[in-house]
């Protein structure tokens, strides 16, 4: 699906870029084309001028009034025809043509209502102007102006195909750029539901055989059968936990953050919330251990601040091991407001540090104590970048494993602000 996906996008951006290119190469070429026939026109115009005719010599107009890339001076002849279709060559015409074909020639242009043009079976450019009662033609040959012409349309083909060929690899390297995270996000939905089926198939098995025991035994009293109702009770509770967890998480990365205008007291709530762990922490032997600071108001929603803390103090007890210790910190650093948690234990190896985040992620060694799904860091994460925040942890031996939050850009409100 991916390569399907990045051939797509190579093949679309081409289409529309060699459009643009085309239609840009065309306009080019009719640009060239116009300004050099206007050039060559404005040259046989000053050969062909009254003044030239009076005195049977260019006045004025020089080899420079020549468009050298188009037409050579050597090439221009200048003729008049009276009112009874005479011709005569000017003496210093610069350039000749044969006798046997002026007469039909000059015939067929002063016929013509055009005043300038092209006659693509003799090569000649020519420029027709009334004087008096007969006119005044100058011709050009047009071989130079038609290689001219071709030279540039080949030139510019050559940079066309050139430069289509370039985008053509850059593009395809930009589509393996933008796919990556396509592919990444793809393969994490996989991923996801692998683990999300295989986290729901041992709960889903244990219910289905104990119904398959209780069906075995129907003339059994509700006593006899109680711990296969129980296991089946607990597996269902843990399934909804899961479930419940999923859908938070789910929602939590669908759904717009809200725009937050009102402060609240995080150190009230932190301080609350660290409480409610006090019992959990006693009975796991977990010493814990809090530094708030008072009177942090920040911006942002209080639910979803309850959230992360709730859950990076429930990991940090749950994975300090007993005898260990857990410290919560929140304090002030000008504007930012830092949350954080350490504790002791086992580190986390420093390669699955990067995937802590990610959903059903458990180390094999560092997180494999308590009956987690491996999705709390997760929504944690969604939850901290809903607020703007940026959530990040390190784990060694000496300094334990420590997740901080930092919240950004929260100034402190002064005291007369507050209701």
């Amino acid at each position: 699906m991916i390569k399907k996906l990045r051939k797509r996008f190579v093949r679309l951006s081409m289409a529309l870029i060699s459009v643009v290119l085309i239609v840009f190469y065309l306009f080019t070429m009719l640009v060239v084309f116009l300004r050099e026939t206007e050039n060559v026109q404005e040259t046989l115009k000053n050969y062909s001028s009254e003044s030239y005719y009076s005195q049977y010599f260019d006045l004025g107009v020089t080899d420079e009034s020549v468009n050298r890339f188009a037409i050579d001076s050597g090439s221009i002849c200048v003729v008049s025809v009276d009112a009874y279709g005479r011709i005569r060559v000017l003496d210093i015409a610069r350039g000749r043509i044969a006798e046997e074909l002026l007469k039909p020639i000059v015939d067929h242009i002063v016929e013509g209502q055009v005043q300038f043009g092209i006659l693509l079976n003799y090569n000649l450019l020519y420029y027709k102007t009334p004087i008096g009662s007969g006119y005044h033609i100058a011709f050009a040959d047009s071989s130079r102006y038609m290689i001219y012409m071709r030279d540039m349309l080949y030139a510019d083909g050559i940079i066309f195909l050139i430069v289509l060929f370039v985008l053509l690899f850059i593009i395809h390297q930009l589509a393996k750029i933008f796919i990556k995270p396509v592919q990444k996000a793809w393969e994490q939905q996989q991923n996801f539901i692998a683990d999300a089926s295989h986290e729901l198939k041992t709960p889903l098995t244990v219910i289905l055989t104990n119904c398959d025991i209780l069906q075995t035994h129907p003339d059994s009293t509700l006593q006899e059968q109680m711990k296969w109702i129980e296991s089946t009770n607990e597996e269902a509770v843990h399934m909804k936990e899961m479930v419940n967890k999923m859908l938070i998480l789910a929602k939590s990365e669908n759904m717009k953050p809200a725009r937050i205008t009102d402060y609240f007291n995080i150190s009230e709530l932190a301080t609350k919330v660290v409480l409610q762990f006090d019992p959990v922490a006693y009975e796991a032997g977990v010493a814990l251990d809090s530094k708030i600071e008072d009177d942090i108001e920040i911006k942002a929603d209080p639910t979803a601040v309850n959230q992360i803390i709730h859950i990076l103090v429930d990991n940090a007890v749950k994975y300090a091991g007993f005898g260990g210790v857990v410290t919560f910190r929140l304090y002030r650093v000008k504007n930012k407001v830092f949350l954080s948690t350490n504790n002791t234990g086992d580190p986390i190896p420093e390669e699955d540090l990067p995937h802590l985040f990610e959903r059903f992620y458990r180390s094999d060694k560092a997180r494999t104590a308590g009956t987690g799904y491996g999705l709390g860091l997760s929504i944690c994460k969604s939850l901290a970048e809903q607020q703007k925040a940026l959530i990040t942890v390190s784990s060694s031996k000496d300094a334990g494993t420590n997740f901080t939050v930092i919240f950004r850009n929260q100034k402190q409100r002064k005291k007369n602000q507050k209701n």
